[in-house]
């Protein structure tokens, strides 16, 4: 789903946390580190009073800013019940909250509604009341519950409803144990949400429009709820309003009488206190209701109109060209409605059928007369809109509407868009809540305060900011997209006072705007778009790069080179503030973000100055145009380059931090300057100076520290000592490389690449991982295997030992992470099987290590994390827990884990264990169907899971199966065919079927004994295996049967192969078989010399007349066996003995006799 909503509920891809291992020695955050005097404490965090406007006197916490907007936390801190239930939720656990006008609100996770005072209580600790909703088969929702504080009393009450329709009330949230119940008897129609109208009791509507009144009572001290089916005259369209409805608009189409799809219930108190009256607006997917309740008179339906029909004519009318026209091409859906002065505003979108675009608007509708309005008090298409380009439009149409005096908000589960009213056709500002598990739970206005709950971050408020835009461009959090910042983990370093300032006179911008280098023009754009001169700055800009009619995928394209240089220098630019650097300070090259004297505020303002230039480049539309350049002997997206340089800032900023506790860092500095052969020419400049300047070479230093470890091990140092430092070394990198990454991860979707020229193409490989010099890859391998083989191996204090072992897994998880980028951003491509190969064999050397070492826990959550399931099911293995391997097949059944440890077993053979641990009937569904279609694939298994689970029937049916595909050995066949026959016995099947499956066999095992009965000098001839015989065609038994090798071959052989014929199955290859078979034993006699004085008594003696003696005597059909005479005498096989007249004569004294004895005498 695309939007051209800036980042509209987009998450990053990849989640993280800061350290797969809780550390012994935490790591001082670096907005903490170190020692300083209050007076030069950087504020890191911005807090101020709040006394106006109904608003918290407390410290309010700035989150963070948009360009107009502050994000701050509102009223006391969540309780902890609540953070628990939200955080900690079952993901088939539905949570949702409500927030109400009246300061309290409540969540919703399954059965439990949690319910608490979000503002004005003086209470440091906010206390939660706990209650137990309705049992339901459906899932809850925070909008079927109600929290008021009624006439008279102190404690809230409370009134929830189950999505079908049994409803609940509790008089005092504070005893949860008090309750009635009553059914509102909706005839099965699902409840949608339950709207207070206190005194009247609370507004239960369905997702079909049916209305109930909900009304608590209280009688001799009994209290009680009754349930009213609201009801207007003639029917849902009666009275007055219908009558004007069907004079005005025409009648309502039949269909939407009938389904009328709600959206919306809202409900508005009568400014006369004293009448206790109430306007109920009841929004459906076409038409608008307005309801008047008032206290001691009947409800009355004022009237109801078409509301689409009149936003689809507006939409006409405001943007005719948009939507051609026609409307009947425009869809319209209703979004949301809320109560203003004088009506209600809607929330419409709506698309042409023959476009992607989906289009917002607002309507306001006047509801001050008793008869429906015929058109809006004002209508506005909002300038955003959203793009479907899947089919998939739910996500388009999931916003909620808020409404202030002067601003709307639109909201969803990810994101705040804010816009000034009345509305004027521009972009709005859209705070984005990016944190990793964050999301909006719900949203409400609180005395004109619009406030959110954030998984995250608890309740904020969202309002106009009263300060410069720039000051908060510093936050890490801050979006490149239009306007738009994304809320994410904040610490307490990503704010500091003061804005961004450039310091280029007026004279050397002009100077800068007319250059002829590419570069310092862009720079000239740059300042004017810092400075808001937004037409000189895209005047420059399309002048150096126009814009091509049919933009191509180039790769070291100029726009991307210079981009890049200019990010460059701006990360790398010169402190403009402090006189020691004013001789590198050139006109076109030095933009002096920074006026600060203080390196750690240097690069601070580096970071913001980076942060405008990427909203900048995003501004200036020069970032739809990136595609990709040569960045260490790789194709990358340009996006991905400007993202490593942001994170080059933040890794000098966290290292300057660890600087004060760890004297190695200075050292590193030194050598890496001595090595970039870096003089202190300059006058006063220290070593810090010279290398926080060049912010690009950051990663230097932790290179450095890499070799000074492995010189250390190999120096003349205590053992203790080495192993300190080293320790000491990966704290370090450690704590700068962890943010790095967390760093990466939080800016995963904004800096992914988006344009078209770069989508698809190059690939991501992280600095943090990559080889050469400008990369950590050499130097994280350096580091571990120093850690284990000079550290975690070779100390013997158990506590260094650990922490050792904590560090090493913490550097394996930086590698895996950079490993992974590289492999999913090439997931698609010929390199992809390659690379994962090599991946995977390099995931499982590293986290091997810790099982040779017999560290499984540590083993176990990088195995988890990657997905290294070979070492899972190792560590189930070796510890024995086939508990947690089941767990393991549960978590990951839809990785298949559950196949990959099968074939692992049947890899290792196995089989036996494999079976054990998938046995039983309790087994998940999930393992149930991998191990049926593993057996399906291995029937060899198969048949001893059958008989686990006592299903002879099938046993014996595997076995046969087997036995009929088994080429290898004769007895393997014999003893599947023999278990075959043992398991139908005893099968439950019926007689007969089971004499049947006998039959079959026994036909079977007839075939393996005439394997048997070959002669072994026949077996040896032909090079067979005597005491591994393999299982051979009838075909073959056929021929070794009557082979020459069978000298010894008699009557009983021949009619041995005369028996194999029928299980040859082609009938042409059964008779000419059957003919060699009485060729072969004619040419075994010697009928040319043959007395022919006794002709019957000759041919008697001739193994091809015993043959059919044999026959007769077995009382089978000789004419069956017997082939014609005519062929025989014209057999080529015969040779020359076909031609002799001895042989014709005795052969055919020999069927005569046969005829008069065994034919004709049948």
């Amino acid at each position: 789903m695309d939007l051209n909503f800036p980042n509209f509920g987009s998450t990053p891809n990849s989640l993280h946390t800061k350290s797969l291992l809780s550390p012994r020695n935490t790591p001082r955050s670096p907005a903490i580190a170190g020692r300083r005097s209050a007076v030069f404490t950087p504020s890191r965090k911005l807090s101020t009073r709040f006394s106006v406007s109904g608003r918290s006197t407390q410290v309010s916490q700035i989150v963070c800013k948009s360009l107009r907007y502050v994000v701050e936390n509102y009223g006391t801190t969540l309780p902890v019940l609540v953070t628990e239930a939200s955080t900690f939720a079952d993901r088939n656990t539905a949570v949702s909250v409500n927030i109400s006008s009246n300061g309290w609100a409540w969540l919703v996770c399954g059965r439990r509604l949690l319910i608490w005072q979000y503002g004005h209580t003086s209470q440091r600790h906010n206390h939660c009341h706990e209650l137990t909703l309705p049992p339901s088969d459906l899932a809850h929702k925070a909008h079927l519950v109600a929290v008021y504080v009624a006439e008279g009393r102190e404690n809230p009450s409370c009134i929830a409803v189950s999505p079908e329709g049994t409803v609940r009330y509790w008089p005092s949230i504070t005893h949860a144990g008090t309750s009635v119940e009553e059914s509102a008897d909706l005839h099965g129609q699902e409840c949608d949400s339950l709207t207070d109208i206190a005194p009247h009791g609370c507004i239960l509507a369905t997702t079909t429009s049916t209305l109930v009144l909900v009304n608590p009572q209280v009688s001799a001290g009994r209290h009680s709820v009754t349930c009213r089916t609201l009801k207007a005259p003639q029917g849902w369209l009666g009275g007055l309003g219908r009558r004007m409805s069907s004079l005005i608009f025409g009648a309502l189409p039949t269909s939407q009488v009938t389904e009328t799809k709600l959206v919306k219930v809202a409900a508005v108190e009568s400014k006369d206190y004293n009448s206790q009256e109430w306007q109920v607006y009841i929004l459906s997917d076409h038409s608008l209701q307005k309801w008047l309740l008032t206290t001691g008179e009947s409800e009355r339906l004022l009237y109801e109109f078409d509301v689409k029909r009149l936003v689809r004519e507006a939409l006409l009318e405001e943007r005719w060209e948009t939507f051609g026209g026609n409307s009947t091409e425009v869809e319209v859906w209703m979004l949301d409605v809320q109560p203003t002065d004088g009506g209600v505003v809607i929330l419409v979108a709506a698309n042409v059928h023959t476009s992607n675009d989906v289009w917002y608007a607002l309507a306001k509708v006047p509801t001050d007369d008793l008869i429906p309005p015929t058109r809006f008090a004002w209508f506005n298409t909002l300038k955003n809109k959203g793009f479907c380009h899947d089919g998939d439009i739910s996500e388009l149409l999931a916003y909620q509407l808020l409404l202030t005096k002067d601003t709307a908000y639109l909201f969803n589960n990810h994101l705040v868009a804010a816009l000034s009213l009345p509305y004027r056709f521009e972009d709005w500002d859209t705070i984005e809540f990016l944190a990793v598990g964050d999301k909006i739970l719900g949203g409400a206005v609180c005395r004109n305060i619009p406030l959110f709950l954030s998984k995250v971050h608890g309740l904020v408020s969202v309002l106009p900011s009263d300060c410069s835009p720039f000051d908060i461009l510093n936050s890490s959090n801050m979006s490149i997209a239009d306007s738009t910042m994304a809320l994410s983990d904040l610490t307490s370093s990503q704010f500091t006072e003061g804005g961004f300032h450039v310091t280029v006179t007026e004279a050397n911008l002009e100077e800068m705007t007319l250059n002829n280098d590419s570069s310092t023009r862009l720079k000239a754009a740059f300042i004017n778009y810092v400075n808001k001169n937004i037409a000189k700055s895209e005047q420059i800009v399309e002048e150096v790069f126009p814009m091509d009619d049919e933009p191509v995928i180039d790769l070291d394209a100029a726009l991307d080179t210079v981009v890049l240089s200019v990010g460059q220098d701006l990360v790398n630019d010169v402190p403009a503030g402090d006189p020691r650097w004013a001789e590198q300070r050139t006109p076109g090259s030095s933009i002096g973000s920074s006026a600060s004297l203080q390196i750690l505020h240097q690069l601070e303002d580096k970071q913001k100055a980076f942060h405008m230039y990427l909203n900048f480049l995003k501004d200036i539309k020069l970032w739809d145009r990136f595609s990709a350049v040569s960045n260490r002997g790789l194709v990358t997206p340009t996006s991905y380059v400007l993202g490593e340089y942001a994170e080059k800032i933040r890794a000098a900023i966290v290292l300057y931090s660890l600087q004060q506790e760890h004297a190695m860092i200075e050292t590193a500095i030194k050598l890496v300057l001595a090595e970039q052969k870096e003089k202190q020419s300059y006058l006063g400049l220290s070593h810090q100076d010279l290398f926080y300047r060049q912010v690009t070479e950051v990663h230097r230093v932790l290179q450095v520290l890499a070799k000074c470890c492995n010189d250390l091990i190999h120096s003349d140092r205590r053992p203790q000592e080495v192993t300190d430092m080293v320790s000491e070394t990966n704290s370090v990198v450690l704590n700068v490389l962890q943010q790095v990454v967390q760093f990466r991860q939080e800016k995963f979707v904004i800096f992914s690449p988006r344009s078209k020229l770069s989508a698809g193409i190059g690939e991501y490989l992280p600095w943090t991982t990559a080889p050469g010099k400008r990369g950590l890859q050499e130097a994280l391998t350096t580091l571990m295997n120093i850690t284990l083989n000079h550290g975690a191996r070779a100390v013997g204090d158990f506590t260094l030992k650990m922490r050792l072992y904590d560090q090493l897994i913490n550097l394996t998880d930086i590698v895996l992470d950079g490993r992974k980028c590289h492999i999913e951003s090439i997931r698609g491509t010929e390199r992809f099987k390659t690379v994962l190969q090599n991946y995977e064999s390099d995931r499982y050397d590293l986290i091997k290590q810790f099982l040779e070492d017999k560290e499984y826990e540590r083993a176990a959550i990088l195995a988890e994390k990657y997905c290294d399931f070979q070492v899972l099911v190792q560590i189930c293995e070796l510890t024995e827990n086939k508990e947690r391997l089941d767990q393991y097949m549960e978590k990951f059944v839809n990785q298949e884990f559950p196949k990959f440890v099968l074939n692992w077993y049947m890899r290792e053979q196995k089989q036996g264990q494999l079976l054990q641990q998938f046995r039983g009937r309790d087994k998940p569904p999930a393992q149930q169907q991998a191990l049926a279609q593993f057996l399906g694939e291995h029937p060899s298994l198969a048949w001893v899971q059958q008989v686990f689970c006592g299903e002879f029937h099938l046993v014996s049916q595997t076995l046969q199966a087997l036995a009929a595909s088994e080429e290898k050995l004769v007895r393997r066949k014999k003893t599947m065919l023999a278990w075959a026959q043992l398991a139908i016995l005893a099968s439950d099947e019926p007689e007969d079927k089971i004499m049947d499956n006998v039959a079959k066999i026994q036909e079977e095992m007839q075939l393996v004994l005439h394997h048997e009965d070959l002669p072994e000098d026949v077996l040896i001839a032909n090079a067979l295996d005597v005491e591994k015989l393999r299982v051979m065609s009838p075909s073959d038994l056929i021929k070794l049967n009557i082979c020459d090798d069978n000298q010894s071959a008699n009557e009983y052989d021949f009619k041995k192969a005369l028996d194999l014929l029928k299980y040859v199955p082609d009938d042409l290859d059964r008779t000419e078989l059957g003919h060699q078979i009485w060729c072969k034993s004619i040419l075994r006699d010697d009928w040319t010399n043959a007395d022919v004085n006794s002709p019957i008594d000759t041919v008697q003696k001739t193994i091809f007349f015993k043959i059919v003696d044999l026959i007769g005597v077995m009382e089978e059909s000789v004419e069956e066996f017997l082939p014609p005479l005519d062929r025989l005498l014209e057999a080529e096989e015969l040779g020359s003995i076909k031609d002799n007249s001895t042989f014709q004569y005795l052969l055919g004294v020999g069927y005569e006799h046969i005829h008069r004895t065994l034919i004709d005498k049948d």
